[in-house]
């Protein structure tokens, strides 16, 4: 099914009658141009409101290709769903699968422990909100076999049990609701599965293994952010088989401090990045040296900006192949005029006595010393002092990547030094961001204001997410629409009755509706962002002020965006999606329990739900989805159940609908009240 993109113009007759299907009994439907093209896992184009106005001003600002949008595309995917802002009356009864991490699980339970105290939470939300509460995680041999209470899924709930002050029975076996006696379950609400790496299908992201873990679950709840960079069965094949896939407490707080690393509100900034492999990390690099007001490089990261400087560096230290790169880092510092450092001194050790360890220029070592033995370590005191001096400077400072050119730990002394250079920064109204376990660790113990820092231990997310790639398993999670509507900059009564059309296509429909009926708002929620570009230059430049377009996925989308409207939702359309949508197991397709349960609650008493589509078994499959997840509040409006060939109440036609009838096949639609 395809839909060719018109301009909008308004070619059907004026209707002057008030529209009568507004909170009324009536019957009423409409076709619309709701084709919705190909849906996406992701909706990575998102837009922000753009005030309606006459000027010539606004409507060139609109013409500019996608760039008004005030979301960055490549990170739209971060603004999820949480349980923070999931109805909480929703969860009661159901059965909940949390992810938690494992090594978040093992920390001491002290007063600075902020993140198992909100891993906790997360369990303890679930559990009074009276949800059936399965638990998931996963830890590696390693680490099993200097833990104690990972020795066994046994030992590890009775730990779990103690910081929860609530039974956590173990289950063995392959995670699935059927896996325990259904007695066991009336009695227990909290239930602790066996170590997933036990199971070849979560690093395989198995389909058959995520449906068996998310059996009898309707709700997942993710809180395990560590393992956002990978695909696994418990990260990202579950979220197909669960209505709603949430962030819990400690994941969206990770989350939000991932955001703060691109944010640039918090200026003169300046990153710290240490460790090797230039190259592989050229993007990330060149995003921070686009952001960032200085750069300061350590560990063998330092030795190819030296050399892109043209400082002699000796072969054995240098990438070849990522020169290129390093050049063009230092072209974009040129040319925002921000400074880039490098070590002044080194620690180095003798290789041919490893007892041997001295301080050295840089530059020294460089011109011969290698020759003679001796390799860095780490930065020297006279660096440490240069960098204690420019961190009064800054306002943010981000350390990623170790400061040691060595990954022998015993010889490591630079990066405790720069922790408490960092903790006194901190002291001093400085944020401070530590990606890395070698950050992370150089800070621990210093004193107990660790939480005024922001911390990864995991820096691999970090990389990835400065490179711009999609994290998957964030990914994965329900989207939420990432900022609030100004309604009253939409609307010129943002208290009138509001009409919204889900998979708004084109337009066409909605532009002549609220040419027609001034008295409603128009909203039209479409995946096609730029569609939805086109549809707004058009509503700027006829000055409508009861008509806006929103570039979003509704089907997890819109209770975070209708629910703020000022006024009543009385009418909701879903018209011709894509039949593809529609597929059992397909849990992306249009109409699911998410949106059908958002409607309802969302609609006013005797508001609408109209539905249409060229293809029985979708109308069908739509109505039946409706009727069922509407838990009763949702009926066939008018006295016949079997009303499914109606006609179009509203005397404006789609552009799918003239194409369909023109060729002499029918239109399926029906009409739901909420009662």
């Amino acid at each position: 099914m395809q839909v060719r993109v018109a301009q909008l113009t308004s070619s059907t007759s004026r209707r002057q009658e008030p529209w009568p299907l507004f909170g009324g009994s009536s019957e009423s439907t409409r076709h619309s141009c709701c084709f919705s093209g190909s849906q996406k896992l992701l909706n990575r184009v998102q837009y922000c409101q753009v005030p309606h106005s006459n000027s010539t001003g606004a409507v060139a600002h609109l013409q500019k290709e996608d760039k008004h949008s005030c979301v960055d595309r490549s990170t739209s995917y971060l603004h999820v769903q949480t349980l923070r802002n999931f109805p909480i009356e929703k969860i009661c009864g159901e059965v909940v699968l949390v992810r938690l991490d494992s090594v978040i699980l093992l920390d001491d339970l002290g007063s600075c422990n902020f993140p198992l105290k909100r891993t906790l939470s997360t369990v303890k939300y679930l559990y009074k909100a009276g949800a059936k509460v399965l638990l998931v995680t996963s830890w590696d041999p390693v680490l099993q076999s200097v833990t104690p209470v990972l020795k066994s899924t046994e030992s590890l709930a009775d730990y779990l049990s103690s910081l929860l002050q609530v039974k956590v029975i173990p289950v063995n076996g392959v995670p699935c609701l059927t896996s325990f006696k259904k007695e066991e379950w009336v009695q227990n609400d909290i239930i602790l599965f066996e170590n997933l790496l036990n199971f070849k299908g979560e690093n395989a992201n198995c389909n058959d293994f995520s449906q068996k873990l998310a059996s009898g679950a309707a709700v997942y709840v993710n809180d395990s952010f560590s393992m956002s960079h990978k695909i696994r069965a418990s990260t990202v094949g579950i979220t197909r088989f669960c209505y709603a896939s949430l962030a819990g407490f400690q994941f969206e707080e990770e989350l939000m401090q991932l955001l703060k690393i691109t944010d640039t509100t918090r200026h003169p900034s300046i990153a710290i990045i240490g460790g090797s492999n230039f190259l592989r990390k050229a993007t990330a690099l060149h995003l921070l040296a686009s952001q960032c007001d200085g750069l300061f490089f350590v560990g063998r990261l330092s030795f190819q900006i030296m050399n892109g400087l043209g400082i002699p560096v000796p072969s054995c230290l240098i990438e070849r192949n990522a020169t290129k790169e390093v050049l063009q880092l230092i072209q974009i510092a040129h040319n925002r005029n921000i400074p880039i450092y490098y070590p002044t001194d080194l620690w180095c050790l003798n290789i041919n006595n490893n007892e041997a360890l001295e301080i050295f220029d840089s530059t020294e070592l460089l011109s011969g010393l290698i020759a003679l033995g001796w390799t860095p370590v780490d930065i020297g005191p006279s660096t440490l002092e240069r960098i204690s001096s420019l961190m009064a400077s800054y306002k943010k400072i981000l350390w990623i990547g170790p400061t040691s050119y060595d990954a022998t730990e015993e010889f490591r002394v630079g990066a405790t030094q720069l922790g408490q250079i960092l903790d006194k920064a901190s002291h001093n109204s400085c944020d401070v961001i530590l990606v890395g376990s070698a950050a992370c660790k150089a800070v621990k113990g210093i004193s107990d204001s660790s939480s005024q820092y922001t911390t990864f231990e995991n820096g691999s997310i970090v990389w990835e997410f400065l490179k711009g790639r999609i994290l998957p398993g964030i990914a994965a999670l329900d989207k939420s629409y990432p900022y609030k509507i100004s309604w009253d900059g939409v609307f010129s009564d943002p208290e009138q009755p509001l009409f919204v059309d889900i998979g708004s296509g084109n337009g066409l429909f909605l532009f002549q509706m609220a040419t027609n009926w001034e008295g409603s708002n128009f909203l039209g929620l479409e995946m096609n962002g730029k569609l939805v570009i086109r549809c707004l230059q058009e509503v700027a430049s006829a000055g409508k002020r009861n008509l806006y377009f929103l570039s979003t996925n509704a089907t997890s989308t819109f209770r975070s965006i209708i629910s703020s409207y000022p006024g009543q939702l009385t009418l909701v359309t879903i018209q011709c999606p894509n039949p593809d949508f529609n597929k059992v197991q397909n849990r992306w397709r249009m109409v699911r329990r998410m949106l059908v349960e958002a409607v309802a609650d969302l609609l006013q008493i005797n508001g609408k739900i109209y539905l249409q589509s060229d293809v029985e078994s979708v109308l069908i499959g739509m109505k039946e989805q409706f009727i069922s997840h509407g838990k009763g509040r949702l009926v066939v409006d008018g006295d016949d159940d079997d009303n499914d060939r109606m006609e179009n109440p509203f005397g404006v036609m789609s552009d799918w609908e003239r194409h369909v009838l023109a060729r002499g096949a029918p239109m399926f639609r029906t009409m739901l009240r909420k009662v």
